[in-house]
């Protein structure tokens, strides 16, 4: 697989929290990242990349039920590079952390410090093979604890998900998740209040009227995006400005508690700032104030000690 200089797998891998949740799993000793994928061809296969050293060659392994044929070979690894967001160009960003880091150093202390995202490469965020498992993560991560989060997600992949080589379950597709009664959501995969959200979301998505995944590679603004994805039962602010960032689209900042938390400690203030204050704190950075953000507020995950353990964030 090819990657831009200087990428770092472990890096986009643990950029946020969706690499701990099934049917994700990461090698972080051998640095090798792995999931059963739903093929088009309809055969569940085992993706795995590598990369032994920082900023060194990828490698690509697949394991299958018989001899794959080299398109569905070339699938898996398309779809990991997707996952990966190995054609993200970061360009425009590197460039504003250059310059805000200058009116930093000028005597504007209130500005985040990036300095470690120009020396890292850092920016790219892990994103799920398809928009549907990204949306369905997204409602699994609202107003509850991460290791329920874990649990839901898990559940899915267990009851609805298809079994791979090495004995995962790939996530479900919509079509899967559509067939079953909301009862099954409450019950079984301990959803809660989501169950009709989850429901809903997916008979949408399997009969064709809600096209997630074209929302990718949408041209629309994204306010425009951002008020589709509000329409949707379950999406509230925090929701949909999550969704979006994981669609590249970072103009909004995706405030929850951890993150305002987060930033009056960073920030050494006694009270949570408005949002209007943090707002302008990434403001320099237009479009891409989200990932400014999200990159200060996460620094201290990616040093010689990562400070993240399990359960912490999003």
């Amino acid at each position: 697989m090819n990657a831009p200089p200087g990428f770092d797998l472990a890096l986009v891998v643990r950029s946020h929290g969706f690499y701990d949740l099934a049917p994700w799993s990461w090698d972080d000793e051998r640095r090798v990242l792995s999931r059963p994928l739903a093929l088009s061809t309809g055969r569940a296969v085992t993706a795995e990349v590598a990369q032994p050293e920082p900023a060194g060659p990828l490698a690509f392994r697949m394991l299958a039920s018989g001899r794959p044929a080299a398109a569905e070979a070339g699938e898996a690894r398309g779809t990991l590079a997707t996952c990966l967001a190995l054609d993200h160009d970061l360009g425009e960003f590197q460039s504003l952390v250059r310059a805000v880091e200058v009116e930093r150093a000028a005597g504007r202390p209130h500005l985040p410090n990036l300095r470690w995202v120009l020396a890292r490469g850092a920016g790219r965020l892990l994103r799920s093979p398809t928009v549907f498992e990204d949306a369905v993560k997204t409602l699994c991560t609202t107003n509850c604890t991460w290791a329920l989060t874990r649990v839901m997600v898990q559940n899915l992949c267990d009851a609805l998900g298809e079994e791979a080589p090495g004995g995962g379950r790939t996530f479900p597709t919509p079509v899967a998740m559509a067939a079953r009664r909301e009862r099954f959501y409450r019950d079984r995969i301990r959803a809660g209040y989501r169950a009709p959200f989850l429901r809903k979301l997916a008979r949408a998505a399997a009969r064709g009227d809600l096209d997630l995944e074209a929302m990718r590679t949408s041209a629309a603004s994204t306010e425009a995006l951002a008020e589709r994805i509000a329409e949707l039962d379950g999406f509230g602010p925090y929701a949909t400005e999550h969704l979006l960032r994981l669609l590249g689209r970072f103009d909004h900042l995706a405030l929850d508690s951890w993150v305002r938390g987060k930033l009056t400690g960073l920030r050494g203030r006694r009270r949570v700032p408005t949002d209007r204050a943090m707002r302008a704190w990434y403001r320099p950075y237009g479009r891409w104030a989200g990932l400014a953000m999200w990159l200060e507020v996460t620094a201290d995950w990616h040093g010689e000690r990562p400070s993240w353990p399990r359960g912490e964030a999003s």
